[in-house]
Formats: structure tokens, C-alpha cells, sequence
């Protein structure tokens, strides 16, 4: 993702890693907590799908698919008396993009505590009409919604455009955006994981064990066919309490410190770059502002 500057953005609604591109419309669903069901919105959804004679369903997983294959995620959460719930429709985005930046290349290597995400066949509404729309499918969104919940049609006519006139208006929104881009939203509440790796070198076969609790590395376990205490002694000094590969110059320039690398241990640079690469991605996300 960093790579392809893309950032990411964790909501508060949890779930499943989605990406956002021009393909897909992002869609959220309020409503009082006594009329909240895990499908209520989707089956709306899938409902003005069928308007448009795409043969769209929910099936057990609460996902809108068509013809088995998934066009639509969600996610939710319930405060108090309210609830929401907001889905992604694929209508025409890049499928083969799509599966490569959901695709880790830390994936086998990582243990962790979090809820794995199911993958799913996907597929796209433009794979079952050649003429919808992003148009096409909010006006038939809100058709729906409007008769199902409002007894009436037409609030196609009803709908109202936001631009960034209305994102400066309103300070809260202002506050909230600020709020779930920083570091310690996105990364510092993240469940426990582990990530191992390993590599063969002249002297020896190396496997590392990093811990991370809450995006931070509280554990670095070194294990080897050779004597490697004091290689494990630098490593740990040098990189417990880092931030886990969190996209920020401070801590490249850390990893980057050849000089406490070599009051370490004598020898030890080619481990300590070797760690170094599999831990960090080497792009800085502030270079994007």
C-alpha cells in the first residue's frame, strides 16, 4: 500500500481490510438500535439490486453476492440507542489491483490474536450489467430505502451532495477525521501479534520471533544452529520498544542508526539491515502530506 501511496484508514466499525478506489461507492445505513438487524440494510441494498435486474441476495455471512460470488462487505456497530451499519458495492473497480494490495507479503509469516478475515470470491456489478452506474445505483438505493422505510418513492429527489465546503463547516467532522488518522488510532490499538523470519547466513541459519502489543515491539527471539547471545543481546537492546513498521520518519531514521548498531555488536550490521528489512517497509507516509 505504502508503495502505492495509499493510505490506510482504520474505522471504528472494525472488520475485514477494504480497498476504496474510484470503482466502488462506500454507503452507511443510521438508524435507531430497536430496528437494527446484521441484515436489515443489506437486504434493502439487495433489493434495489434486483430493480435493476442484477439477481443480487444476502447470504449467511451477511455479504450481498450475486450468483455466489461477493459484491458487497459490511460492517457495524451499535451505540446506546443508534446503530449504523455501512457496506462497499464493487461496481467497477480492478479486481486483479484489488486481490494484490489485499495480498500481504507478511501474511504466512504473522500470528496473531485478531479475527481472520474469510476470503471471497468477489465479483463486480458491471460483470452482470453492462449499463449500471455509480448514478444507477444510489438513485435505486435511495428509491428503495425511501419506500421501505419512509413509505414513499422519490427520494431520489431528496438527496443532498456534501462537498468540502460542509466538511469546513462542521469542526466535529473536522476533529474526527484528524482523530482516525493518527498514529496512535491506527496503529497502537491493534491486537497482539507475532511475525517470524528467517535467513541463512555464511556463518548460520538465523530465525527471528518479533512480538507486537499495540504496534510497538515488546519481544525480539533469536534462534540459530551457532551461538548467537550476544547477536540476540544487541538486537534486543536495539529493537524493543521500536514502533512495528508504523510509516514514520522518526523511526526509519532509528532502524537507520548504523552508529548504535555498531556500538552494539561487532559484525552484527548484516543482521541488524537483514531485521530491519523484514520489519519496516522503507517508505515514509509523511513525505505524502
Amino acid at each position: 500500500m505504502r508503495a502505492n501511496k495509499i493510505p490506510l484508514i482504520r474505522r471504528r466499525s472494525g472488520g475485514g481490510t477494504v480497498v476504496h478506489d474510484l470503482g466502488n461507492m462506500n454507503y452507511t445505513c443510521f438508524m435507531p438500535r430497536d430496528m437494527f438487524s446484521r441484515d436489515t440494510s443489506a437486504q434493502t441494498v439487495a433489493r434495489a439490486l434486483n430493480h435493476l435486474d442484477i439477481p443480487a441476495e444476502v447470504n449467511s455471512r451477511h455479504d450481498i453476492v450475486v450468483e455466489g460470488r461477493k459484491v458487497s462487505g459490511s460492517a457495524f456497530k451499535v451505540v446506546q440507542a443508534r446503530a449504523y451499519a455501512h457496506g462497499t458495492m464493487l461496481i467497477t473497480s480492478d479486481l486483479g489491483e484489488l486481490s494484490a494490495l489485499l495480498r500481504s507479503p507478511r501474511r504466512e509469516r504473522m500470528t496473531g490474536k485478531g479475527v481472520e478475515s474469510v476470503p471471497s470470491e468477489v465479483t463486480r456489478l458491471i460483470d452482470h450489467s453492462f449499463t449500471v452506474t455509480h448514478t444507477d445505483f444510489c438513485c435505486y438505493v435511495a428509491e428503495t430505502f425511501g419506500r421501505e422505510f419512509n413509505g414513499k418513492s422519490g427520494l431520489q429527489d431528496e438527496i443532498e451532495e456534501l462537498d468540502m465546503d460542509d466538511f469546513d463547516a462542521d469542526p466535529s467532522i473536522k476533529e474526527y477525521y484528524d482523530e482516525i488518522r493518527e498514529l496512535d488510532w491506527k496503529y497502537r490499538q491493534t491486537p497482539a501479534f507475532a511475525d517470524e523470519f528467517e535467513k541463512r547466513f555464511s556463518w548460520g541459519t538465523l530465525k527471528v520471533r518479533v512480538s507486537v502489543t499495540h504496534g510497538i515491539i515488546t519481544g525480539m527471539d533469536l534462534k540459530s544452529d551457532k551461538d548467537v547471545t550476544k547477536l540476540s543481546d544487541a538486537v534486543k537492546a536495539f529493537y524493543i520498544g521500536m514502533p512495528y513498521d508504523d510509516g514514520t520518519l522518526h523511526t526509519w531514521q532509528l532502524l537507520n542508526d548504523v552508529g548504535r548498531w555498531r556500538m552494539s555488536i561487532s559484525g552484527g550490521e548484516e543482521v541488524m539491515v537483514w531485521i530491519r528489512d523484514q520489519i519496516w517497509s522503507g517508505i515514509d507516509e509523511s513525505e505524502w502530506e
